[in-house]
């Protein structure tokens, strides 16, 4: 009985904290060193009962009480927790099944319509997402889980303007770690990532007092690992990711960051193991991808195939597979010369409704690959209209004009994709280095 106690209080502590984190007064956040978000002692963390266990203990009391809508609410939130913590597209839709039951009790009740808002959103139905937030917080605005839903919906939809609307309004009610985290990214996707670094690096320092699960915490260094390994910072990124696996251990995301920091100092073996133990967590197309790359570079041809096989199984299994992965798989096929009609209709389908910068890269590679330039030079020049500092798309740009036949400009542009990150992709990156060559002995 008192275990059972336990589990219902954490339970109910997590899904405050989480609900109210926005509402948290914080300090303004400030440059700190280095070292000081990187010196974590996970034995000062909270221990919280695994998130199965209590969504057993919920499933539990909902069988004796079917009318319980209570804990059909905190029980979806729970299968959202464990889908961030597991990768599991599957637990979105047992969340959206839990809270849509809970509403058809409580129909009134607007925190379960946000929390339903923020499933829609992690399904990538961001239209959806961005009605229902915007209506809860309409007529609640003391809800900034909604306010906060809506904003990320915006950004997702290439709404930047709207979106930067929406976290400047929820900054103006707490600088909380949520907050500066999408005020981080937002400034990635603007081209300055030193601002977006300091953002992120405040925020994680705050985390660490604000509470919530492991995973939670954890997902702010490895947010710091992708920032750092995307500068082409590669050792500082290895400690982020280190920090994020000392925080919670076997994160699947935390492990393929490190995978890809021990591809990028090629110890090829290590980047392997790294990529099995994720993949065996969450077999996710994107981290079966990279494995195969990785048994691609060490010469085991036969393995790599079945990852690549088994990419296009899972990206095709079922719908919601589908609607998360389709930008991922499109991505795949033009990167690899394979089914190229396919990745230009995946990559055209999404960018019908979702018109964000990674949506127009996404279409003008598949473009370019099928030897469409100049839609692809189209395509890219909104890819970049932000400035953005991510070396994938200074390469596709690069290869792009250089199909175009604008030496110079490739040149240039190929040149400082590497020089933003000469690890931005195990395999691509080697094409763009091929690629560079090329064009220096030709203007010769």
């Amino acid at each position: 009985m008192r275990k059972i106690v336990l589990i219902l209080l954490a339970t109910l502590a997590i899904l405050t904290i989480s609900r109210f984190n926005l509402h948290r007064q914080t300090a303004q956040p400030t440059r700190q060193p280095f070292a000081d978000v990187t010196n974590i002692d996970p034995s000062n963390l909270a221990n919280l009962p695994p998130v199965s266990e209590a969504i057993e203990f919920f499933q539990s009391r909902i069988k004796r009480n079917p009318q319980d809508g209570v804990s059909y609410i905190l029980l979806g939130e729970l299968y959202l927790r464990q889908a961030r913590e597991t990768g599991d597209v599957a637990s979105y839709q047992r969340a959206e099944t839990a809270l849509k039951q809970s509403l058809n009790l409580l129909p009134d009740y607007a925190p379960a319509r946000a929390s339903l808002a923020a499933v829609f959103y992690a399904q990538h139905n961001f239209v959806d997402a961005l009605e229902l937030a915007q209506l809860v917080y309409l007529n609640n605005p003391w809800i900034s889980q909604a306010l906060a839903t809506a904003g990320d919906a915006h950004l997702a939809l290439g709404n930047y303007p709207e979106a930067e609307k929406a976290y400047q309004e929820l900054l103006q009610k707490s600088p909380t770690p949520a907050v500066l985290a999408r005020l981080a990214h937002l400034a990635e996707l603007r081209g300055d990532p030193e601002e977006a670094l300091q953002l992120m690096q405040s925020a994680a320092r705050q985390a660490m007092n604000s509470g919530g699960s492991r995973e939670s915490l954890a997902w702010y260094w490895l947010r710091l690992g992708d920032l750092t390994f995307n500068m082409g910072q590669i050792d500082e990124a290895e400690r982020y990711y280190e920090t994020a696996l000392k925080i919670f251990d076997n994160y699947y995301l935390g492990l393929a960051g490190l995978g890809k920091v021990r591809a990028a100092q090629g110890e090829y073996q290590a980047a392997i193991d790294l990529y099995q133990r994720a993949t065996a967590i969450i077999p996710q197309p994107d981290l079966l991808a990279s494995l195969g790359d990785l048994f691609t570079v060490i010469g085991q041809e036969e393995k790599a195939k079945l990852q690549y096989e088994t990419v296009e199984y899972i990206g095709m299994l079922v719908e919601i597979n589908q609607q998360v992965y389709n930008r991922q798989l499109a991505n795949y096929y033009a990167d690899r010369d394979m089914r190229l009609e396919e990745a230009l209709r995946l990559a055209l389908s999404e960018l019908e409704y979702r018109k964000d910068i990674y949506g127009y890269d996404a279409a003008a590679w598949a473009y370019y690959k099928n030897g469409m330039f100049d839609q692809a030079q189209q395509s890219m020049e909104l890819a970049m209209e932000l400035g953005t500092r991510d070396a994938k798309l200074y390469y596709h740009a690069g290869m792009i004009a250089r199909a175009l036949g604008r030496s110079a400009e490739a040149q240039r542009l190929l040149s400082e994709a590497l020089a933003i990150n000469p690890h931005f992709d195990l395999l691509q990156a080697r094409q763009a280095r091929v690629a560079l060559n090329q064009l220096a002995t030709f203007a010769r």
